[in-house]
C-alpha cells in the first residue's frame, strides 16, 4: 500500500484501494479495506477510494504492467512467476521516478521494501482501524502485554 500510495503521490494519480478476494473475509466481492479500516478519503493530499464504490469502477486501460491487458477470461489464473515478474515490473518502474503511459498502474504484487520509511509513515499515520477492532487491539494489549515493553505484535 506504501509503495503505490507513494506512486500515485508523485505521479498525481489517484489511489484505489481494491482489497476484494482477500483470504480473510468469507465474501469475495467485499473490499477488505474497509471492513478492516475506517473510511478515508485522502492520504496526504493523495485522493483514495476505498470504499464499496470500487465495486462500481470501471478502470480504465491500458494498464501496466501489460498482463493486465489480456482479456477477463485469461485472468483467472496467476501463476507464481508472472506475480515475481510484476512485482520486478512494478519496482522498476517505482525506481525510476517516472510516469506509465498506462491509464491504470495495478499493483497487485507485494510490494514490500519497495518504498522508503516515510511513505509506510505516513499510511500508519493515515489508516486507522475499525472502531470493534481497535477495542479487541486494545483488550489484547491490555490482557497479554500490559506494563511490558513492546517491539512489535501482528494481530
Amino acid at each position: 500500500l506504501a509503495a503505490a500510495w507513494r506512486y500515485a503521490q508523485r505521479t498525481g494519480r489517484t489511489l484505489a484501494i481494491d482489497w476484494r478476494g482477500s483470504c480473510y473475509l468469507d465474501h469475495p466481492f467485499a473490499n477488505a479495506f474497509p471492513v478492516f479500516f475506517e473510511p478515508i478519503q485522502h492520504i496526504a493530499g493523495v485522493r483514495v477510494v476505498c470504499d464499496d464504490k470500487i465495486n462500481q469502477l470501471s478502470l480504465p486501460g491500458p494498464f501496466f504492467p501489460p498482463w493486465w491487458n489480456k482479456p477477463s477470461i485469461e485472468c483467472v489464473y496467476r501463476p507464481d512467476e508472472q506475480i515475481f515478474r510484476e512485482r520486478d515490473e512494478l519496482s522498476e518502474l517505482f525506481q525510476t521516478e517516472e510516469d506509465s503511459a498506462a491509464n491504470t498502474v495495478v499493483c497487485d504484487a507485494c510490494l514490500m521494501w519497495r518504498c522508503d520509511q516515510d511513505a509506510e509513515r505516513q499510511i500508519f499515520r493515515s489508516i486507522k482501524p475499525r472502531s470493534e477492532i481497535q477495542a479487541r487491539i486494545d483488550a489484547i494489549h491490555q490482557e497479554h502485554f500490559k506494563g511490558h515493553s513492546i517491539i512489535g505484535v501482528h494481530v
